[in-house]
């Protein structure tokens, strides 16, 4: 290249970057605050903390100032959100009132969606869980059908039609969809990653086909030695391939599909109240080879409603079922016939199906009356309990229970064959381990060896530990969301009577500002480093009803402006260099363009 072009091209580089510079100087603004509220978060996560961050400064932006920001504990947070004592107001007030304006939370799903006692009038705080105090008749009466509806395709329109409403009035405003990380070796196959996930895995689909052996690693101990006692997430994975219950969910669509059970059906609405009839496989046995029966059924079902036994599951069934007579054998043989009376209505009455693993009451009777409810705390094949409590009628048994190192072996049961012609699936491994490995580092290490075959999310690693050959890492949808909670008695952003136009519609608009300022793409590239997808409604796109053609509020704060003006606000908008006077950047713009003026002289010679 000669003199005069390399000239030409350092001046044009120059020129080209001075005025790149001074477009970005250009671009600086001031916005004027109309009004200023008050955030409120919890403390506990690095993560949320950081995007209620971004928000204080992403509204101002748009004309909304931050008052004030306490990020705290829960036990600051409960006595001005959901557990507000009641004493000063007869509802939750502003921040300023003691209440709240708006707050950063995260909530956790079952994959059944469960509206009940969280949108609804009837349910605001302190009668539910509506601390958001967002009422809204056509939603109410849409919800009383959701709640009624026992089809589920029925249900789910109701679903998509509430996902709706909440969308455009956002009463809560979405901002994140977490992902889990899992670490897989590859070639592993048949895992369902979000039954994985949520802890209601169908194992009998899995295989490795190296060795038909995969080994599982959970970041902690395993402690809770059968179903009854089960609380624990990392537990209830062993136990959910081992223990059958009446209906499981099946791989990819999510539904329940029957699994002890040949057939369910539920009656329609009678009294307020609805019956639940189930015929049982009569190739279904435990691992002893016993068969089956209703009164397996219906004593599985009794020990979860006796309070001595400690269940978590106490609480949900004995609402339901209020005495033990609500649960009727009507055909004691095996394949025979059990009723299920609800105590009222309730349109997910599948999970409730779902809830009670099938144990022997033939086994566990006696020892409960020789050597009473200690037996439920004793390791399994020790003590008095032996292996009674983990005998199975899923497609797993339990062939050692290591309680010192936390590590669990599991094999097919054999006798889950005679149910195969009844439209099981015969498990394709030959032995499952869950094994407890202390710290993410040394799991990643064990996952890269081939040690272990699968690392569970919770050990929390990042996609850049699942680089090396021979493992991956992959997301999986999990069953929760994180939002910003409106106060919807605040009166600018809730009740819209302190705004100009005084109206509810202003303050929805001024909800629709807050969220078009929400940077939730940048939340997962950046804070989350893609460990999630913006969220669009405060449901999780994890869940069976969740509406997938919905698409989130996207960010743009020229629209967040043009809401906020429609809420009856002027919004001014100052655009002002970053320094005055003849600055370094201003100088360099002044050379591109003497130095073009040079190349057209030089060029001229």
């Amino acid at each position: 290249m000669n003199m005069k072009k390399l000239f030409g091209l350092t001046l044009m580089v120059l020129f080209t970057l001075s005025m790149a510079i001074g477009q970005i100087q250009a671009q600086e603004v001031e916005t004027q605050i109309v009004f200023r509220i008050d955030f409120l978060s919890p403390n506990t996560s690095a993560a949320r903390n950081q995007w209620s961050i971004l928000m204080e400064n992403s509204l101002p932006k748009v004309g909304i100032g931050i008052n004030f920001h306490e990020s705290t504990g829960w036990g600051n947070i409960a006595p001005r959100t959901w557990s507000y004592p009641f004493i000063d107001y007869d509802y939750i007030p502003t921040y300023a009132g003691g209440g709240y304006d708006i707050l950063f939370v995260g909530w956790s799903w079952p994959l059944d969606l469960n509206l009940q006692s969280l949108y609804e009038t009837d349910a605001i705080t302190p009668n539910g869980d509506n601390h958001y105090q967002y009422s809204n008749p056509t939603y109410d009466a849409l919800l009383e059908l959701y709640m009624a509806e026992l089809d589920t395709t029925a249900r789910i329109s109701l679903a998509h039609q509430l996902q709706a409403i909440l969308m455009e009035d956002q009463p809560s405003i979405p901002i994140v969809y977490p992902r889990s990380l899992f670490g897989f070796k590859e070639g592993i196959t048949g895992i369902d990653t979000l039954l994985i996930a949520s802890g209601g895995q169908r194992g009998e689909n899995w295989d490795d086909p190296d060795d038909h052996i995969i080994k599982y690693a959970v970041p902690a101990d395993l402690k809770e030695y059968n179903t009854y006692v089960q609380e624990s997430f990392y537990d209830g994975q062993w136990m959910q391939m081992v223990y059958g219950a009446l209906v499981q969910r099946a791989a990819d669509s999510h539904v329940w599909e029957s699994q002890v059970a040949k057939n369910f059906t539920v009656s329609e609405v009678i009294n307020d109240k609805i019956n639940v009839t189930v015929n049982l496989d009569p190739d279904i046995k435990f691992s002893d080879g016993s068969v089956v029966l209703p009164e397996d059924v219906k004593y599985s079902y009794e020990l979860h409603m006796t309070p001595a036994v400690g269940s978590s599951n106490y609480g949900t069934l004995t609402k339901w079922f209020p005495t033990n007579a609500s649960i009727e054998i009507i055909d004691p043989s095996a394949g025979g016939q059990i009723v299920f009376h609800f105590n009222s209505v309730f349109n997910l009455w599948e999970s409730i199906l779902g809830l009670s693993a099938i144990v022997d009451k033939s086994t566990i009777e006696p020892l409960i009356s020789a050597y009473g409810y200690a037996i439920f705390n004793e390791v399994p094949f020790t003590g008095n309990v032996g292996d009674a409590l983990v005998t199975s009628c899923g497609p797993f048994m339990m062939e050692s229970y290591d309680s010192v190192n936390s590590i669990v072996k599991l094999v097919p049961n054999p006798y889950w064959q005679d149910s195969i012609s009844s439209g099981g699936v015969a498990p394709l491994l030959s032995e499952f381990y869950l094994t407890y490995v202390s710290g993410k580092d040394t799991a990643v290490a064990e996952l890269i060896t081939g040690t272990v075959d699968i690392l569970d999310a919770q050990y929390f690693p990042g996609i850049d530990d699942f680089t090396p050959a021979g493992i991956e890492g992959i997301l999986v949808k999990d069953p929760s969301h994180q939002e910003m909670s409106v106060n919807m008695k605040h009166p600018i952003i809730g009740t819209g009577e302190l705004t100009p136009l005084g109206t509810p519609l202003a303050a929805k608009y001024l909800r629709k500002a807050i969220s078009h300022a929400c940077p939730r793409e940048i939340i997962v590239d950046q804070i989350l480093e893609g460990l999630g997808v913006p969220a669009t409604t405060a449901i999780p796109d994890s869940v069976v009803g969740y509406d997938n053609s919905l698409e989130p509020y996207f960010y743009d704060l020229d629209l967040a402006i043009s809401y906020v003006e429609d809420a009856g606000y002027t919004v001014l908008v100052t655009h002002f260099p970053t320094e005055t006077g003849i600055t370094a950047l201003v100088f360099l713009s002044f050379l591109g363009l003497a130095a073009l003026e040079a190349l057209r002289r030089f060029r001229k010679k």
